[in-house]
């Protein structure tokens, strides 16, 4: 085992039962059960002088390199693993958002500076003469699999887990394969575009089967995000709807919330993310019975406090960072945002945070301690 793997592997095994409690709490907020103590999703950089002696790479380097995954991976856990809360730490093949449209038989664009990209789509006539027993994983996708399994094996009892690929809707799943003309073909050839989904649903249904194969006990927790656990009674998925930001109401309800519902369907539900900011679509997402949780990718576009209440309302969660205000406290930042996000005794909330430093870290703390006791006092 490369030494650099072990290290990381050891330091992280030696806090498997902070890990552990923490997936606990995180499940009881999941299933509206009050926690013993509510679950903060806390990160921060250790100090020790070889984590800084541990290389890095760039995604080019790591995408057909299991060790070189592996080590980049793993070394994004540390900052986790250090929390001193309730985050738990999980590592992923980062092979891109592309990769579930790989399965069409397209390839992405490797870079030295950024993440991987499709830069290559198919046609109209090529993606009509398609069907579903035309998507298979190539090898891109077989390298992320691999990259997986060697995770897995590696994390096996350290109360670490492996993470799916990264997930985009099928909405957003077509455009990477067809590109922007699906925004004029939306209007123009709807049957084309209701097809085009149908077959990302498809490739979603079948690459995600591949990666859940990959985790051991994807049956009872999934993790994602290098911090969250999600209880498989909850389906376990994380859908990405950045590309629906863009739509109209009309065009979410023919092009996005169908095919939406037959994913989460088939896996039992899950959390959407998306980037942006689209008032319809959150409505429309608050009303879905499959969908858990939100999660904004740019939560200082929102008034988050309306946010937290309307999602608590709904008995969804809210999972991810919210913006402190100019000069507040953090205990006037945790009593404001668990204030708004509380809904009974509960509060529908799985707060992510990082720490500057370990001291800064020890004050988080105990302020997040203080302010769900006073709340819960009242």
């Amino acid at each position: 085992m490369n030494e650099y793997i072990s290290k990381i592997r050891a330091y992280i095994a030696e806090r498997k039962p902070a890990f552990d409690l923490g997936a606990s709490r995180q499940t009881d907020v999941w299933n509206g059960i009050v926690p013993d103590n509510q679950p903060l999703l806390l990160a921060c950089n250790p100090s020790q002088q070889w984590i800084d002696a541990i290389p890095d790479y760039n995604t080019k380097e790591t995408h057909f390199n299991t060790e070189k995954m592996v080590i980049s991976s793993f070394k994004s856990m540390l900052p986790t693993a250090n929390g001193g809360r309730d985050a738990v730490p999980s590592a992923r093949s980062n092979m891109g958002c592309g990769i579930f449209p790989t399965l069409f038989g397209i390839s992405q664009m490797l870079f030295e500076d950024k993440m991987p990209w499709l830069q290559e789509h198919l046609d109209k006539k090529t993606i009509l003469r398609m069907g579903p027993e035309d998507l298979k994983p190539g090898d891109e996708f077989k390298a992320a699999l691999e990259h997986m399994y060697e995770m897995n094996k590696l994390l096996e009892g350290t109360g670490a887990y492996v993470f799916p690929l990264d997930l985009q809707s099928a909405f957003g799943t077509a455009h990477l394969v067809y590109g922007d003309t699906l925004f004029y073909d939306l209007y123009d050839d709807p049957p084309f575009v209701h097809h085009l989904l149908e077959l990302s649903c498809e490739c979603i249904i079948i690459g995600m089967t591949e990666c859940l194969k990959a985790i051991s006990g994807s049956n009872k927790l999934i993790a994602h995000y290098n911090n969250l656990i999600i209880p498989r009674n909850k389906g376990g998925l994380k859908i990405s709807e950045d590309t629906a930001t863009l739509l109209s109401g009309e065009s979410i309800d023919e092009f996005v919330l169908p095919y939406l519902r037959k994913i989460l369907a088939h896996f039992g539900g899950g959390y959407v993310h998306y980037c942006g900011k689209n008032d319809y679509l959150f409505n429309a997402l608050l009303k879905e019975p499959l969908v858990y949780c939100l999660n904004f990718g740019n939560p200082e576009k929102h008034d988050m406090e309306t946010i937290l209440k309307r999602i608590a309302q709904a008995g969804k969660l809210y999972y991810g960072s919210i913006n402190m205000n100019i000069n507040e406290s953090y205990d006037d930042y945790f009593i404001r945002v668990l204030e708004a996000s509380r809904q009974g005794g509960l509060f529908n909330l799985l707060l992510q945070m990082s720490s500057p430093d370990e001291y800064k870290r020890e004050e988080i703390i105990n302020s997040w301690e203080n302010a769900q006791n006073k709340l819960r006092s009242k």
